[in-house]
């Protein structure tokens, strides 16, 4: 009996440890975003970036903190005033995140989108030598996340910016764009995230479709 009674009680301790764990993780994980989306300055994505990281090698079985990681790198090496090898540097690092995070989370979304994006900013960065390579790979990443949930807003938004920009190089029309931009706005609205969960990209969509009026 006492045998029992110590097992149960070893049992609620373990239980008690995860979930003080788990709570502790959140509400980093919280004031670490709340910290990230404020951040402007290369200098301070940089260290948002370096928190998540952190945050990153503790939970090892996380892909949050490796997914926020990534998107700070990302804003990073769409910043104007940098070269191209230093945005290319940034950008790099993102996709390598992500794919750390890819092998904790596969066929994760959420991720393929940011991995879309990330390709994206290289594309952007030099687009008249880059355009015929990596423009196919921009959509088809941007497919792949949109396939494997067709409910994430980010993946239709970011994939509308991709038809936008392709139609007006081809001098083609925005409808498809358009069209794409007013459903992730309706998917962004229909299912807001909760906690910690990416939820950006909504007003960027909305002044997306703003052009299209």
């Amino acid at each position: 009996m006492k045998k029992l009674i110590l097992s149960i009680a070893l049992v609620f301790a373990v239980v008690i440890v995860k979930a003080n764990d788990s709570s502790a993780y959140i509400k980093a994980m919280k004031a670490k975003i709340e910290q990230f989306n404020k951040s402007q300055s290369l200098e301070e994505l940089q260290a948002s970036a370096n928190a998540f990281e952190r945050i990153a090698q503790k939970e090892a079985t996380e892909w949050l903190p490796l997914y926020y990681a990534a998107f700070g790198y990302v804003k990073m090496g769409f910043n104007e005033t940098l070269s191209l090898d230093e945005k290319d540097i940034y950008l790099n690092k993102a996709i390598v995140l992500v794919e750390n995070a890819e092998e904790i989370s596969p066929n994760n979304s959420e991720l393929t989108a940011l991995k879309g994006y990330a390709l994206m900013g290289k594309l952007t960065a030099d687009a008249a030598s880059r355009g015929q390579t990596l423009s196919p790979q921009v959509m088809q990443t941007f497919g792949k996340a949109i396939q494997q949930n067709p409910e994430n807003p980010r993946a239709l938004y970011l994939m509308a910016q991709m038809e936008y920009g392709m139609a007006q190089f081809f001098g083609s029309g925005t409808e498809k764009a358009c069209a794409m931009t007013q459903q992730s706005i309706s998917l962004f609205e229909k299912n807001p995230s909760e906690g910690i969960m990416p939820s950006w990209g909504l007003g960027g969509a909305k002044a997306m479709l703003s052009r299209c009026q």
